[in-house]
């Protein structure tokens, strides 16, 4: 007896158990999307569309892991130097996903597009650093951590938090339509408005 059909007949058996069945299909889920803002070595600012971000530690230091997506210039920007800010977009971003994560910069100015939608880029107030979207939830300044890893279309990012910029010290602050953000912008809600589709990627206007 082949231990492929052993296994074959306890997944049988734990289906018929538990009612579950094998997928390959993940299920979807909400989670956070954020933007990560680069610099090329001609110090001109990059963003990106980005949802593979988590924390993984916090103590001695805040440590967070990224995914970038090959062959994009965020991708090839941070590569070079090993350092972003990752924003944490709010719902009043979420038009702008389509401009960030639905182009690229080596064919679209992304801010002159960003600025037609009302979201002009600001100044970050970091020292020698980039631009980023105004009314984010809270902005981490990332410094890559050792080399990336190669995980196929991906690849990781171990980076190290050197600091935190929120707004009003925690005041919740007022989005460009003029009214309070709720909380922070996820795949739930971007699928609702037809942004993304099931498969993560961005919708491309006609």
């Amino acid at each position: 007896m082949s231990i492929f059909f052993v296994l074959q007949c306890a997944c049988i058996l734990f289906q018929y158990t538990f009612g579950l069945q094998l997928t390959g299909n993940p299920p979807l889920l909400n989670v956070p999307t954020y933007s990560l803002v680069t610099r090329d070595e001609d110090g001109n600012t990059g963003m990106n569309i980005l949802t593979y971000a988590t924390p993984v530690s916090m103590r001695p230091d805040r440590v967070w892991s990224i995914s970038l997506y090959k062959g994009t210039v965020s991708h090839e920007n941070f590569s070079k130097t090993g350092s972003g800010i990752l924003q944490l977009l709010a719902p009043c971003h979420a038009e702008a996903v389509r401009i960030l994560g639905g182009s690229s910069s080596r064919d679209t100015d992304k801010r002159v597009e960003c600025e037609k939608i009302g979201m002009s880029w600001i100044n970050s107030g970091i020292s020698d650093f980039p631009e980023v979207l105004p009314d984010c939830v809270y902005y981490l300044k990332l410094k890559q951590l050792g080399e990336m890893i190669d995980c196929g279309s991906h690849d990781v990012a171990i980076c190290g938090v050197e600091s935190m910029l929120v707004q009003d010290d925690g005041v919740v602050p007022v989005g460009n339509e003029g009214k309070p953000r709720d909380g922070h912008l996820n795949t739930g809600l971007l699928r609702e408005k037809g942004i993304i589709n099931e498969q993560g990627r961005v919708e491309i206007l006609d």
